[in-house]
């Protein structure tokens, strides 16, 4: 469950990372806040449905390649330092809630 969180604070770090960063150019200012939003709205799928965390890979890997091109370096090492830290957290299992256990411990609690 920690590791989708930090996956979602990556999210939030990519889109406001051209804020704190003041980046010169637009292209890497779009760039950041549409991989930015993708990447949070991966990681709420990712909570509902645990196996959705190995689709956090693919826009890990474009932040990756896409740092080659990017003529801001400090846009570079945002979009470099994001994807591995998202492909490292991809690979954290979350623990799903199950109702039904918190249902029978609650009411195993309520018997004591």
């Amino acid at each position: 469950m920690y590791a989708r969180w930090g996956s979602f604070a990556v999210g939030l770090g990519l889109v406001l990372a051209p804020l704190v960063l003041g980046y010169g150019a637009v292209e890497p200012i779009l760039h950041h806040v549409a991989v930015g939003l993708l990447v949070c709205i991966a990681t709420l799928a990712a909570l509902e449905w645990p196996p959705a965390r190995f689709a956090l890979a693919l826009p890990a890997l474009w932040l990756v390649w896409s740092a080659r091109s990017t003529s801001d370096r400090s846009a570079a090492v945002v979009e470099i330092a994001s994807g591995v830290l998202l492909v490292v957290l991809a690979l954290f299992p979350s623990a799903r809630f199950d109702r039904a256990a918190a249902e029978r411990e609650h009411r195993a609690g309520a018997r004591a």
